[in-house]
């Protein structure tokens, strides 16, 4: 089974008829926000006890000048920094996901998650942002691959650049997600084709 999460109704308007037969595949709109997509994680997990992949599909902000609008990014590095416990705990928090790349035309890249919609890029010309150069943020990407680590579950995300994490960050997203919903509906169903074959073979 292969569960696939989109965090917003404004993304999910756009994939909720995806022609994927339901035994193999389950979509879910889990609402913004960390806690929100943990929740929606255990949701499948407990309705699909042979979740073997989860998918995170949907928009990102980019905060490195090589993202541009409109591209597609698999991150395999998510980090979490809302806050800095030190010295209570590591910060930041870091999951490393080792994963092949589903769309052949997507970018590599390390996703930011933070509980807010970013209109000010606060990591330019910080120690992240150029020890990565192809940095991107979003509100989910963390906790569902922190789920998928705690229960053995593969994760995959699927992200296209929809704004530049800046002043015009709300008006640039709405725009984008508009233009690039087909696009993002194609992708989605390339990658679910790609898992389910990588489910057949035990990958």
């Amino acid at each position: 089974m292969i569960g696939i999460l989109c965090p917003s109704q404004f993304e999910y308007r756009y994939i909720r008829d995806l022609k994927i037969p339901a035994k193999k595949a389950d979509l879910v709109c889990s609402g913004m926000g960390k806690i929100r997509a943990l929740e929606a994680c255990h949701h499948l997990k407990t309705r699909h006890r042979n979740l073997r992949h989860l998918l995170l599909i949907g928009f990102a902000g980019s905060l490195s000048e090589g993202l541009k609008i409109g591209d597609l990014v698999e991150p395999n590095v998510f980090i979490e920094q809302d806050y800095d416990a030190r010295p209570f705990e590591k910060f930041p928090h870091v999951i490393r996901v080792e994963n092949r790349r589903l769309i052949g035309s997507s970018r590599r890249g390390v996703m930011v998650t933070q509980d807010r919609f970013l209109t000010a890029n606060p990591f330019k010309g910080t120690p992240l942002a150029r020890k990565y150069p192809n940095l991107a943020c979003d509100m989910e990407s963390y906790a569902a691959a922190f789920f998928c680590e705690a229960n053995g579950v593969k994760f995959h995300a699927l992200k296209f650049i929809s704004d530049r994490a800046d002043s015009g960050a709300d008006h640039d997203f709405l725009s984008a997600c508009r233009k690039l919903a087909p696009l993002l509906k194609d992708a989605t169903l390339k990658a679910v084709g790609k898992l389910q074959i990588r489910r057949r073979w035990g990958r």
